[in-house]
């Protein structure tokens, strides 16, 4: 008896709960305690209980499998965002099976519709929608298992979805620059779009414009295209940094030149004649390259330039300069994600092209994530 493998009544046991109990904290169920799941993830631990997979799918139907999918692994942001998703399937008694798509929207297609394990092994998705397009019909893919798409951005959300504070977070940056006395300041990201057609857009790129533009016009600053700079991440940043820095480098000769013209007593150039004094990024990742590209062209941060990411990673505190950003709260949005999926998965709602299929209550909902303003050497006065 002493060699026979524990069971679930050995686990309720040893954590003084109900085998019913332990069985719903064992499988991710909602309306356990934390505190409760916490003790008996503990017990099984201790007692070194393994769940008999095939025969728990054959009674309950469920594998207890999240399909985790985001665009890549390779760059810090995206190493935090798996990690706090994986963490928080953990933390629920779920298994996390996670894959990338490398930002492709055939890739997405594949890992819904033809992963080896999509229709039998995955009770749900969470899918990172940035960067595939608004024209991926990503909730009739899956076959109607339940979906949570992370910025996915749509102003009339057909899935329940988790957003970043893109338009919030990118005003409280900009804002952040104005206010360390920057007035000629350059968007490093994508290609420029007017405030029109900025008025509903449904990606996070675009929302973070529309909250960056509308913290320069509020400011009577320029918003044009002479201010945007391609850079998407650290490579690109670099080129972006070499670009805007050759601009300031540009206006300082031309201003030396005229100076000299003017005779010996006319004043040197100075700051106030730079094109850019202060440089958002719409990401963390593109603000390192930025940051680099200035120094390359013999350019100080925060001296002649001040730099400012979105995104928070914590690779921002060990940076030179360490980075000021708009940290978001990923373990938030990890924890939205998991209660929005594991409710689809409890209550079973949802048909083929992946919509509810009761009542307003179960309609799509969307949350937006929290943010704090983390201001570090790279703006300061």
């Amino acid at each position: 008896m002493a060699n026979s493998k524990p069971t679930l009544r050995d686990v309720a046991a040893a954590a003084g709960v109900s085998p019913m109990t332990a069985s719903n904290a064992l499988h991710g169920k909602a309306g356990v305690k934390e505190s409760t799941r916490a003790k008996v993830l503990a017990a099984a631990e201790q007692l070194d209980y393994r769940i008999n997979l095939t025969a728990s799918m054959l009674k309950s139907g469920r594998s207890n499998i999240i399909h985790i999918i985001v665009n890549e692994f390779d760059s810090p942001f995206y190493s935090k965002l798996v990690q706090a998703l994986a963490t928080a399937t953990t933390e629920r008694g779920l298994t996390p099976f996670v894959e990338q798509t490398s930002y492709s929207p055939t890739a997405a297609e594949r890992a819904l519709t033809r992963n080896p394990f999509s229709d039998q092994l995955f009770d749900g998705e969470i899918i990172h929608a940035s960067g595939l397009g608004t024209n991926l019909p990503l909730a009739r893919m899956n076959a109607g298992r339940p979906l949570v798409l992370i910025d996915g951005c749509e102003e009339t959300p057909s899935v329940d979805t988790v957003n970043f504070p893109n338009e919030e977070g990118a005003r409280a940056a900009v804002q952040h620059l104005i206010e360390r006395g920057c007035r000629r300041i350059a968007i490093v990201g994508g290609e420029f779009v007017p405030r029109a057609t900025l008025a509903h857009v449904e990606h996070s790129y675009g929302l973070r414009l529309r909250g960056a533009s509308g913290a320069l016009l509020d400011a009577g600053l320029a918003y044009d295209e002479s201010i945007m700079f391609y850079g998407y991440n650290s490579d690109y940043g670099i080129k972006a940094g070499h670009a805007i820095g050759d601009a300031i480098l540009a206006s300082r000769g031309d201003t030396a030149t005229k100076a000299d013209k003017a005779g010996h007593d006319a004043e040197p150039p100075s700051a106030a004649d730079a094109p850019f004094d202060g440089v958002f990024c719409a990401n963390d990742y593109a603000a390192f390259g930025v940051i680099r590209g200035l120094k390359d062209r013999g350019l100080r941060v925060p001296e002649d330039v001040k730099v400012i990411g979105i995104d928070g990673t914590s690779f921002g505190a060990y940076s030179t300069p360490t980075l000021s950003t708009i940290q978001v709260d990923l373990d938030q949005l990890a924890q939205f994600a998991l209660d929005m999926i594991t409710r689809r998965i409890e209550r079973g709602n949802v048909d083929g092209a992946g919509n509810a299929t009761d009542a307003a209550s179960d309609q799509p909902v969307r949350a937006t994530i929290g943010y704090r303003l983390v201001a570090r050497e790279s703006t300061e006065a």
